[in-house]
């Protein structure tokens, strides 16, 4: 089962400051909700924990994290993951393209486009309730982002 979301959202602090905070997954992995970094494997490759609950079940994948692309002329990064249930219940893959624009009136926006394949027990639940969750996420992911941000600007 494949889906697709689109989302957008702001911040106030700098293009530097953010992207800063995009390509290091010490800072931003931490801001996602149910994921954790182990271990760097290699440039740009990652194994950790991807955790989340979709209605009554819960799944545990043990994952593989790749920035495939890291733009800094355009400001644009592609992360990739892949991840097996934990209990071998399936799998899900998920290709994420992140666009920086810097704001006129300061700040910066960021456009992501995430492309989310899940098979096995959790796909029977349906795109709905796959979307409905990722959303979820995707709110929390921007709070905890934006907060860590505010967090490293008032440090600096």
């Amino acid at each position: 089962m494949k889906t697709q979301l689109d989302k957008s959202f702001e911040v106030p602090q700098s293009t530097h400051l953010v992207w800063e905070h995009l390509i290091d997954p010490e800072k931003i992995m931490d801001c996602v909700p149910g994921v954790t970094v182990d271990e760097k494997v290699g440039d740009n490759h990652y194994k950790g924990k991807v955790g989340m609950k979709f209605g009554p079940m819960g799944v545990k994948y043990d994952a593989d994290i790749f920035y495939k692309e890291i733009d800094v002329d355009n400001r644009k990064i592609v992360l990739t993951g892949d991840g097996v249930d934990s209990k071998g219940n399936g799998n899900a893959e998920m290709v994420m393209t992140i666009d920086l624009t810097e704001k006129e009136e300061g700040g910066v926006k960021l456009d992501a486009i995430m492309d989310v394949t899940v098979n096995g027990k959790i796909a029977q639940f349906g795109s709905r309730l796959i979307t409905t969750v990722s959303n979820q996420l995707f709110k929390q992911f921007v709070t905890n982002f934006s907060k860590k941000l505010a967090a490293a600007e008032a440090t600096a």
